[in-house]
């Protein structure tokens, strides 16, 4: 008996964190929305991919708290695909991205 309550106990712990978890995440309608708000911010990381035909650059970066974004690896649409080409894999960069809605477009990288 205490061992099944054991794990229904462990089993609410887990539902409990996921549902706090997903509720901490922003709403998709709001980031897709006509007219929602834009935000500009820079952030500093490494190349793990360049993609210069599609123009996507993949970076693993540091968290990006201005766009309720936690450090990941994440692919980017560049507006100027010449400013990613001399990129190398590995090579730390510096880089400016543009939330516009729920997409996200790196401006300028360095």
């Amino acid at each position: 008996m205490k061992a099944l309550m054991k794990k229904l106990v462990a089993a609410a712990l887990v539902v409990a964190f996921a549902f706090f978890a997903w509720r901490s995440l922003p709403s998709p309608e709001l980031a897709q929305a006509p007219g929602a708000p834009q935000a500009t911010v820079r952030g500093s990381g490494v190349v793990q991919d360049v993609d210069l035909q599609g123009g996507m650059v993949t970076i693993r970066h540091g968290p990006l708290p201005a766009l309720n974004m936690m450090a990941m690896t994440m692919s980017y649409a560049v507006k100027d695909r010449s400013q990613i080409g001399d990129l190398k894999v590995d090579q730390r960069v510096e880089f400016q991205v543009l939330q516009n809605g729920g997409e996200y477009v790196i401006t300028d990288i360095r």
